[in-house]
């Protein structure tokens, strides 16, 4: 309909940048706590958070007023913004505000690319196409780990510099970029309340809630307890994540997105329930790597579906309060995770996989089936 390969490539290279800074924060976080202390470096984390909060419904209401173009631009320009602002970071202050202002760009950019790559494609390459660009973010994950230790603790600030220099290709290209046709065709309508956005924020937070909490403390003493090393264990898992979301982008448009965005978080339930009672260490390794495995395997499927389920005028401002303020449960979710596991870790592992079930559910109770419809036959 209106973007080529090279649109969806170079929309790509600007998506990838989000996630590079969703995943450099962890090493931000500890080489920072050499300059500026434990607990105020732990602090950074919750400024992205707070960010993908605020950059959800601003660029969310932005590109559902002003248009998808501006919301595109306007996340490049803060992601940029904040690395540039984390790249000569001095302070705790400073870092703080740089984290805060790129998360807003990351959740702008999260807010926006699938809803205007949805309106830009035809309904038989819809979740493809949203799947591979997302694919491309996911992946970030196998490059920052490698640079993180290479840079190390003499030049963490140069973690800010790819993810500044990648904004500033992807705003020069995104200045040239054509506007939605859906959206045009429906500008001058008023932009009214869709009650799908309440659903998906629970949808959203149900799921982040259990796969943050994979990422949390207790994860690292329940590999423990089952004599591996740690680290490496987790590495092996955590490579379940990208293959999942590899795997799901070429599936996308085979399978009925409803049910591929219910069935990985109804699966985890299970398979966190059953993974402290693994018989063996091999066995729990193949647990471990199947749950990333899923939780890879949601996010292409679940953010094709989820733009899917709003009509066009509201599809950006729903999309950023789900996704937005669903991350509010990736905050909660190592929290309770954490506080549980001091009673028991098994239980405590079943229970904050269960929260997953409920996104599954409600996925299935109230979604809608959009493989292969076109949007304008879906919600409008």
């Amino acid at each position: 309909m209106g973007l080529r390969k090279l649109d969806l490539a170079l929309l790509s290279l600007g998506y990838s940048l989000a996630f590079f800074d969703i995943f450099n924060v962890p090493y931000i976080e500890n080489y920072s706590s050499k300059e500026i202390g434990l607990v105020p470096s732990a602090l950074i984390l919750s400024a992205e958070m707070i960010g993908y909060v605020l950059g959800g419904l601003i660029n969310g209401y932005l590109s559902a007023r002003s248009g998808r173009r501006a919301g595109l631009i306007a996340s490049s320009l803060t992601i940029a913004l904040g690395s540039s602002m984390g790249l000569t970071a001095n302070s705790f202050a400073q870092l703080f505000l740089a984290e805060l202002i790129i998360g807003v760009g990351i959740e702008g950019e999260i807010s926006v690319v699938p809803a205007y790559i949805s309106e830009m494609v035809g309904p038989d390459v819809r979740g493809k196409s949203v799947g591979l660009v997302s694919a491309s973010g996911f992946l970030m994950s196998l490059v920052v780990g490698p640079l993180a230790v290479l840079l190390n603790q003499s030049y963490w600030r140069l973690l800010f510099l790819p993810s500044l220099l990648l904004a500033l290709v992807s705003l020069a290209y995104r200045l040239t970029l054509k506007e939605s046709g859906m959206w045009l065709e429906r500008r001058g309508q008023r932009l009214v309340w869709d009650r799908g956005a309440l659903i998906f924020l629970v949808i959203w937070f149900a799921s982040y809630f259990t796969g943050y909490a994979l990422f949390s403390t207790p994860v690292f003493e329940l590999i423990r307890q089952n004599g591996l090393n740690d680290s490496l264990a987790f590495t092996y898992i955590l490579y379940g994540d990208p293959l999942g979301v590899v795997v799901a982008s070429v599936l996308a448009d085979k399978l009925e997105r409803k049910y591929g965005s219910a069935l990985p978080n109804l699966l985890t339930a299970v398979l966190m329930a059953l993974w402290p009672f693994s018989p063996n260490g091999l066995a729990f390794l193949a647990l471990g790597f199947a749950i990333m495995f899923l939780q890879g395997f949601k996010f292409p499927m679940m953010y094709a579906y989820t733009a899917e389920n709003f009509p066009t005028k509201f599809r950006t401002v729903g999309f950023g309060i789900a996704d937005g303020l669903g991350h509010l449960g990736g905050a909660l979710g190592p929290l309770v995770y954490a506080l549980l596991s001091q009673n028991s870790l098994s239980a405590s592992t079943a229970l904050v996989g269960s929260v997953s079930a409920v996104s599954g559910a409600l996925i299935l109770t109230f979604g809608l089936k959009t493989t292969g419809v076109p949007l304008e036959k879906l919600k409008g």
